[in-house]
């Protein structure tokens, strides 16, 4: 991390815990329940956590697309052992950090070569690949009927949200280099390209903590 993304993170945490004060107990637990009138968050996906168990995988690295894969594991075992039907389970992943591209379509994937960014090679062609590794065909080796499409199967029976710092920082300065176009206009282009029902959250750690609050036990499903 640059000095000038350690200091501007500084400064937002810095403004972040300025607006705390003084917030007395009754103001945050309605809070809580929505987003203020002027928040341009969309928090309404709080309103879904409504499973007898609930569970957030805090996603923080690609890992082959782990912290999907275990979601999907965790909705299948508790069907298997307790017997538990989809509106029993509320399972919330949030991709941040490095995880953030996983949110991005197949075109962005193309277009801005970020198989060659991570690193991530297509098993067919031994090539960069060319696609978002976690819709279609898993290319990591790990059991096709569970991790193939798996932030489809994910968003199809649960949530998915993202990380808006690690998407600024980015994949926006990502748009940036490669079309030379302004922060406002490569923040337009790079949503054009997020995968439809993925959410934008203040940051990671705010969507990890308010899953948490809506009563989703935490885990870390990919490496640290």
């Amino acid at each position: 991390m640059s000095a000038d993304r350690r200091e501007f993170l500084g400064s937002m945490l810095g403004i972040g815990m300025v607006s705390l004060v003084g917030e007395t107990g009754g103001r945050e637990d309605r809070r809580l329940r929505g987003a203020l009138p002027s928040s341009p968050w969309d928090v309404s996906w709080t309103d879904r956590i409504t499973g007898k168990h609930r569970a957030v995988f805090d996603s923080v690295e690609i890992s082959a697309g782990l912290g999907l894969l275990r979601a999907l594991i965790w909705m299948k075992d508790y069907g298997e052992v307790y017997g538990a039907a989809p509106p029993d389970l509320s399972a919330v992943v949030v991709l941040r950090h490095n995880a953030i591209w996983l949110v991005m379509d197949d075109e962005f994937w193309a277009h801005h070569k970020i198989g060659a960014l991570t690193k991530i090679t297509d098993p067919k062609t031994n090539r960069p690949i060319e696609r978002n590794p976690v819709i279609g065909a898993n290319p990591f080796g790990l059991p096709p009927a569970l991790a193939d499409d798996g932030l489809k199967k994910v968003l199809a029976s649960g949530t998915v949200l993202a990380c808006n710092l690690a998407f600024t920082f980015d994949v926006v300065e990502k748009v940036k280099a490669d079309s030379k176009a302004d922060d406002a206009k490569a923040r337009e282009m790079a949503l054009e390209h997020v995968v439809p029902g993925v959410l934008l959250q203040p940051s990671g750690v705010f969507a990890t903590l308010r899953a948490q609050e809506a009563g989703c036990h935490y885990l870390l499903a990919t490496d640290a």
